[in-house]
């Protein structure tokens, strides 16, 4: 049954799910939302195959996409994700321009992204979403995002020979703040918060506002690393140091922007979550909260990230304003796959109909065929009984029977049906009046009848019976009344019809 619902459902709906995908340097990731229930799959990457965000080992990238992809569906199907590339590959910029009018909205918001870009914008994928308007001066708060071309189309081409299709491209920050606001736990969105997430790659920073993204900043494990050590071996002195420089640069930041403190300091992170609060408690005095997520316990922090690519995966297309940094072309071909699933769908279901359908005619005629010569079978069999010849002319006379019946009921439905004068009038004739003509005059309401009775009193009381019907102006002249040779009258009446 369930199997079933299924299919009803991609019927009626027949776009395919979407899934949300999180590529790091350490691990692939896929989780989906389905109907409550969460399914999800991770594989490992080796050191190397990603570095700084960019693909370094496309073969062994490729695999392992490969290796997920064949945990996850046939080879053959086509999964399509939100897909969220790592953190240093996007540099994200907040800007504001004046409320105008929507018409002209998009452009300038496109012209002031340009403005900002901080690379060459012909080199660049772009992108903006609108995350709060100041009520002071009534501008729009703009985060664009900027990525090069050369990462992202990696990234799109290898997914594609996976047997991925992306359908929008994000960075971590975004998929955070969207489990945050939806799901974080405890947690007011209508606030302000500094957002740290330690993860396998680096640190990254963020100022949440009204639980959308305000700021972002991503520190790689390289940038922390002591001098001829490697990057994953980092001492926690090390580490502590980072925090506390780059922590300074996102509170200035903060303040200097909206002349405040932030309420809190929200932390992601799998370990450390007690030595990281008590240092950032002594050295900025700001309350640390884990994140957690209400109705999704077993999500744990490294699962976030691509958790957040889930539920953005969720939200119907047509309402999908979020920051996409992917060629147009690519979301087109999404476009292009779902209208072959739509197809292929109603292929397999007007085969499958027209298929049961013709089993179902073949087996129909075979039981016709069958019947019919099981009672040719019986009718012979019956003939060479001694009351044989009897049922014989049974049959005949039943036959001749039931063609007549079928004449009388095929001239009953071609026959004209009686108007209703003609009926009153054969009522109030009776025996004793044979028509010879009725006429009627549609534009004067009048009527003519004429008639042959066996006398003059058989006249007059045809007439008082006209009166009596309620007929009007009834006349009957004595000069429309002839004697006939053979005894009988004959008359001519006039009157006009009952008033409806």
């Amino acid at each position: 049954m369930a199997k079933i619902a299924l299919y009803l459902k991609k019927l009626v709906q027949p776009y395919g799910e979407i899934a949300g995908l999180e590529i790091r340097d350490s691990a692939v990731r896929i989780i989906q939302l389905r109907d409550g229930n969460i399914r999800r799959a991770a594989v490992s990457l080796e050191p190397g195959v990603i570095e700084d965000g960019k693909v370094k080992d496309r073969n062994r990238f490729l695999a392992a996409l490969k290796k997920i992809h064949s945990q996850w569906s046939s080879p053959r199907e086509k999964i399509s994700v939100i897909a969220v590339i790592p953190a240093g590959t996007v540099y994200a910029q907040l800007f504001s321009i004046p409320f105008i009018a929507v018409a002209n909205f998009n452009e300038a918001a496109r012209l002031n992204l340009e403005s900002v870009s901080p690379v060459e914008i012909t080199s660049a994928y772009i992108d903006w979403q609108q995350v709060g308007i100041q009520d002071k001066d009534g501008k729009v708060d703009i985060l664009g995002a900027f990525v090069q071309r050369p990462i992202i189309d990696d990234y799109i081409g290898t997914m594609k020979e996976a047997g991925f299709l992306p359908v929008a491209i994000e960075f971590p920050s975004l998929a955070l703040a969207r489990v945050i606001k939806e799901y974080g736990a405890g947690i007011d969105t209508a606030k302000s918060y500094l957002v740290m997430q330690v993860a396998s790659d680096g640190v990254n920073f963020m100022i949440l506002r009204n639980g959308n993204v305000y700021f972002d900043y991503f520190a790689s494990w390289k940038s922390v690393q002591s001098e001829g050590k490697n990057a994953r071996e980092i001492s926690f002195n090390d580490f502590q140091a980072m925090i506390l420089r780059e922590m300074k640069k996102v509170v200035t930041f903060y303040e200097s922007r909206w002349s405040g403190r932030a309420e809190a300091l929200l932390l992601i992170t799998e370990s450390l979550a007690p030595e990281i609060t008590e240092f950032v408690k002594s050295n900025f005095n700001l309350s640390v909260t884990e994140v957690r997520l209400r109705d999704w316990p077993d999500i744990t922090p490294s699962w976030l990230v691509s958790f957040g690519g889930a539920v953005r995966a969720a939200i119907a297309r047509a309402q999908d304003k979020f920051i996409s940094v992917m060629p147009v072309g690519t979301e087109r071909g999404y476009l292009q796959s779902e209208i072959m699933f739509f197809i292929k769908i109603w292929r397999n279901v007007i085969i499958a109909t027209l298929s049961f359908l013709t089993i179902l005619f073949i087996f129909a005629d075979g039981f016709l065929v069958s019947t019919a010569r099981q009672l040719d079978y019986q009718s012979a069999s019956i003939s060479g009984q001694p009351e044989g010849p009897v049922v014989i002319t049974l049959q005949e006379k039943a036959r001749v029977f039931n063609q007549l019946v079928d004449k009388v009921l095929f001239a009953k439905e071609r026959s004209i049906p009686q108007s209703p004068l003609f009926i009153a009038l054969n009522q109030l004739a009776g025996n004793k009046v044979a028509f010879s003509r009725i006429f009627v005059n549609n534009t004067q309401s009048s009527i003519l009848v004429s008639g042959v009775t066996k006398d003059e009193a058989a006249a007059i009381d045809f007439k008082n019976a006209l009166i009596q019907a309620g007929f009007q102006n009834v006349s009957l002249p004595l000069s429309n009344i002839i004697s006939n040779a053979d005894g009988t009258v004959s008359f001519t009446i006039t009157f006009q019809r009952i008033p409806s």
